[in-house]
């Protein structure tokens, strides 16, 4: 989706989120992935002004598959289908599906979701063996060793403390608590911060995503019909893609290049630059993700990262706020899906007290062993 043509001829219509929060608050041993999915696609086909018999798409993700999803939602005679498998990094590549089909006509409306229940199912990231052949018996049993470890030698290399990495975390915090349905409302100080437990040291609780339930879903159409529903249609200004596969988790350059080649895909064609960009909707698995994305898509200086981010830069008001409804650190983990809801409200205006004036462009980015990238910008911009 790099190529100039294709870019603003798509667009995200409609959005539906579940209450995070609330399903935090009472988790249930009944509650399954397919349920939620099915409500959150009901208020984005509501949310787009659209009735159910108008979608003919349907892009399945996380825990809950396409047919019991279809047989719950009523879309059992839908003209296309995809499934993809359980995973964050496949967030941006679903949302260039969903905008291909629709633009090559093989689709008019598509609906596209991302469910888990992983409290409800006592998930224990890291409590069973993964990764690589050598991974496990060294101690490297989950994504989080391996990040702690590319901290550590992200430090060695250009130095930064954790003091300074905790800007990142309690800057997101200080948006969910704008964020009706959040998990995360107590305030967070950086000494609240610096007080938390490490979890694989030098990274601490609260540089982790959340471990919770929920499901997000938008309907894409073509941009010439999005003008004519309920709200001011998000244009899909590009998606990149990218498989950086590795022996180790952590890329030993930061993703720098894997960043570079999908910029360019996003930002040459339509001579975007980062000075354009009002905000980001970051995969951030862990805090360090958004360090090394900022400097690896040019926000920051190479090695600066830490510095950069630093007094209220990257917070509401400040020169680049990042996660505006909290991210996977403080609203939800529904890997990216949260982040492309919020930069659609960002984009039409309708973020309420989160609101950033005049917001034109947002950006997205996840790094991973897939790393992914969407560029979204408000209508008359492409």
């Amino acid at each position: 989706m790099s190529d100039r043509g294709f870019a603003g001829q798509t667009a995200i219509v409609g959005i539906g989120s579940s209450d995070f929060a609330r399903l935090y608050r009472t988790p249930d041993p009944e509650r399954t992935g397919e349920a939620l999915a099915t409500e959150a696609i009901a208020a984005a086909i509501a949310d787009a002004g659209l009735e159910k018999s108008q979608i003919d798409g349907l892009i399945t993700g996380g825990l809950a598959h396409y047919e019991p999803v279809a047989y719950r939602t009523g879309l059992t005679d839908v003209r296309f289908v995809v499934d993809y498998p359980q995973a964050g990094r496949m967030c941006a590549m679903a949302l260039m599906h969903a905008a291909t089909a629709v633009h090559h006509g093989l689709a008019d409306y598509v609906v596209l979701f991302n469910s888990v229940a992983f409290r409800t199912q006592g998930t224990k990231f890291g409590a069973q063996p993964q990764g690589l052949l050598y991974d496990t018996i060294y101690g490297m049993a989950s994504p989080g060793a391996q990040y702690s470890m590319g901290f550590t030698r992200y430090q060695a290399e250009y130095g930064g403390t954790e003091e300074q990495l905790g800007a990142i975390p309690v800057a997101i915090r200080s948006h969910a608590r704008m964020t009706p349905g959040a998990i995360m409302q107590q305030e967070m100080t950086i000494d609240d911060y610096l007080d938390a437990r490490y979890i694989a040291e030098p990274l601490r609780l609260f540089d982790y995503c959340l471990v919770n339930d929920g499901a997000v879903a938008y309907v894409v159409t073509t941009a010439e019909r999005a003008r004519d529903l309920a709200h001011p249609p998000v244009l899909i200004a590009g998606t990149a893609g990218r498989a950086n596969f590795r022996e180790w988790y952590v890329d030993l350059g930061f993703w720098d290049e894997a960043c570079r080649s999908m910029k360019a895909d996003l930002f040459d064609p339509l001579g975007v630059t980062t000075t354009d960009i009002d905000c980001l909707q970051v995969y951030d698995n862990f805090s360090v993700s958004v360090l090394w994305g900022l400097e690896g898509f040019g926000f920051a200086p190479k090695g600066q990262g830490l510095e950069w981010v630093q007094d209220g830069r990257i917070a509401l008001g400040g020169e680049l706020p990042v996660n505006t409804s909290g991210g996977m650190l403080s609203e939800s983990y529904l890997q990216g899906w949260n982040q492309h809801a919020e930069a659609v409200r960002q984009l039409r205006g309708q973020a309420g007290e989160r609101q950033i004036p005049d917001c034109d462009w947002s950006l997205y980015w996840c790094l991973s062993a897939l790393p992914g990238a969407s560029l979204l910008c408000r209508d008359g911009l492409l």
